[in-house]
C-alpha cells in the first residue's frame, strides 16, 4: 500500500510542480502564447500550483496515516512521493530548457531577474548561463525539498490521519 500510494500522490505532486514551472518560466515567452500578457490570470495560477504541491503533500500524509494506521508508515509515503516529484521536476526542469532555452532568454522576467542580480543589462552569454545555472539549481534542489515537504508537511498530515483514525475506531458507529 506505501508503494501505491507514494506513486500517486507523488505523481500527483509532481503534476503541481510541473504547472508552476511551466506556467511559471514558460508563460512569458511565445511558446506558451506570452500568458503574461494575453491571459494574465492564467499566469497568476502558477503559485497557486505550487501551494497545491504543498496541500497534496499534507494530503498524502493524512491519507497514508488513515488507511495504516502508522504514523510511519505515511512518513515513508510522504519521503517516496517526494523522491518522485523530486525527479519529475528534475526531468521538467531539463527537459524545458533544452528546446526552450532562446525563449525563456525573451523571456522579460529572467531578463529583469537577472539585471537586478548584476545590477546591470547583461549579455546574452552570461544570461544564458543564468538561465542554465538558475534551472540547474532549481532541478537538485527539488532532488532534497521533495522529500523535506514529505517529512514536515506530510508528517503534519499523518499526525491528522491518525488522529482520525483513532478517532473512528473509537466512535460506536464504527463497531
Amino acid at each position: 500500500m506505501e508503494k501505491k500510494l507514494s506513486t500517486v500522490f507523488g505523481q500527483l505532486i509532481g503534476a503541481m510542480w510541473m504547472a508552476e514551472i511551466l506556467v511559471g518560466n514558460l508563460g512569458g515567452t511565445p511558446v506558451l502564447g506570452n500568458l503574461s500578457v494575453t491571459h494574465p490570470r492564467i499566469y497568476a495560477l502558477a503559485p497557486k500550483f505550487a501551494l497545491a504541491a504543498v496541500l497534496v503533500t499534507l494530503l498524502a500524509g493524512l491519507v497514508a496515516a488513515n488507511r495504516t494506521g502508522s504514523i510511519a508508515a505515511a512518513l515513508r509515503v510522504g519521503v517516496g512521493s517526494g523522491l518522485i516529484s523530486g525527479g519529475i521536476v528534475f526531468l521538467t526542469c531539463g527537459l524545458m530548457l533544452l528546446p526552450f532555452r532562446g525563449a525563456m532568454m525573451q523571456d522579460p522576467s529572467y531578463v529583469h531577474e537577472f539585471a537586478r542580480s548584476a545590477h546591470r543589462v547583461p549579455t546574452e552569454t552570461e544570461l544564458s548561463a543564468f538561465l542554465f545555472w538558475d534551472d540547474l539549481g532549481a532541478m537538485v534542489n527539488h532532488l532534497w525539498i521533495g522529500p523535506l515537504l514529505g517529512i514536515t508537511v506530510g508528517g503534519v498530515g499523518a499526525l491528522c490521519g491518525k488522529w482520525q483514525s483513532l478517532a473512528e475506531k473509537k466512535s460506536p458507529a464504527a463497531a
